[in-house]
């Protein structure tokens, strides 16, 4: 799906689309691009966690986002304290190129406390395509591409990201070492 000299590219944080916004090179284009995105997830009762801000550290090729429905939320309470567990997707958005993936089985936590304020959090992280989709996510993950789709994402299927990279490069990532890495790593890595 990608040329050698695209992956490279990529891997040196550099756009490889003229089609906007990525033709305009900047991260606030893009996260303005996508708003109607996520108010259209809005509408169709997915929630959602939005990562875009680098993790907080680092640089991320990617804004992250966990897609859940509420039948995938179980909600707990201990003294005074409520935590939601949330099941769902990852959905990864490229900085980098119009494509996106939609990973299995996304988790996180958020804790509150008895003024509805967060406590506390915690999250699964992606480190590795796993792009196939759960049965009971299936409709989840339909509605999801179908809005990706039409806002001009790519999506990413395994064939095309979980491979070996073809070429003797250093990816500054937190998901594998050097010399086995993925393609999916060229596209879809974090610089803590």
């Amino acid at each position: 799906m990608f040329t050698e000299q695209q992956l490279k590219a990529m891997i040196h944080r550099e756009t490889i689309s003229k089609q906007y916004p990525y033709s305009e090179q900047d991260d606030d284009v893009l996260l303005n691009y996508i708003k109607p995105l996520l108010a259209e997830l809005s509408r169709a009762k997915i929630r959602y966690t939005l990562e875009a801000n680098h993790f907080g550290s680092g640089y991320a090729s990617y804004i992250q986002l966990i897609c859940y429905t509420d039948e995938f939320v179980t909600i707990t309470e201990h003294n005074d304290e409520r935590e939601e567990e949330r099941h769902g997707l990852f959905v990864l958005i490229s900085r980098l190129a119009p494509v996106a993936a939609i990973v299995n089985d996304a988790m996180e936590f958020v804790r509150f406390n008895e003024d509805g304020k967060k406590t506390g959090a915690g999250k699964t992280m992606v480190d590795f395509p796993a792009l196939h989709i759960d049965e009971k996510y299936k409709k989840l993950a339909n509605d999801i591409t179908r809005l990706l789709m039409k806002y001009h994402f790519t999506l990413l299927q395994m064939p095309d990201v979980d491979k070996p990279l073809p070429f003797d490069e250093h990816i500054h990532t937190l998901s594998r070492p050097k010399g086995q890495y993925l393609v999916w790593d060229a596209i879809f890595y974090w610089e803590d």
